[in-house]
């Protein structure tokens, strides 16, 4: 026999085939562990939150909004231009682009990060201002 390693035969019997139950699992495993799974999920659950906001697309009334946070809205949008800065950093597509109509907030309207320090009241001859804003300009 040659130096070749010996490669077991494909079969139909019984045994090497899997049950339902298995091959579910393995595609679940599958699919987490190559991050189509988590990928899905954000696109139902936008879907589903656009369908929710906007069903007159579809022909129904609108479902009424609840009201946004009336105090303190500079403070609001700085929070929320925060967690947008986050999630566009990160890679988060799909979550940003449920966060923008979820928050009231658009892409136009995120607050740069000089706006947030200058809000914060740090002064921009501050060692953390120039720090900060050093870190922003390498991305």
């Amino acid at each position: 026999m040659s130096g070749l390693a010996k490669i077991p035969a494909m079969s139909s019997s019984k045994e090497d085939a899997l049950s339902p139950d298995e091959l579910r699992k393995r595609l679940y495993q599958t699919f987490k562990s190559k991050g189509v799974l988590d990928t899905l999920k954000a696109q139902l659950r936008n879907q589903l939150i656009q369908e929710l906001k906007y069903p007159a697309l579809a022909g129904q009334e609108p479902v009424p909004r609840a009201a946004h946070v009336k105090h303190e809205p500079i403070l609001v949008s700085a929070c929320n231009s925060i967690v947008a800065d986050h999630l566009q950093n990160s890679g988060y597509e799909y979550t940003l682009s449920v966060f923008y109509p979820e928050s009231g907030l658009s892409k136009d309207k995120v607050f740069t990060k000089e706006d947030l320090l200058q809000l914060l009241k740090i002064s921009p001859e501050s060692n953390l201002y120039k720090s900060l804003n050093r870190k922003a300009h390498r991305k």
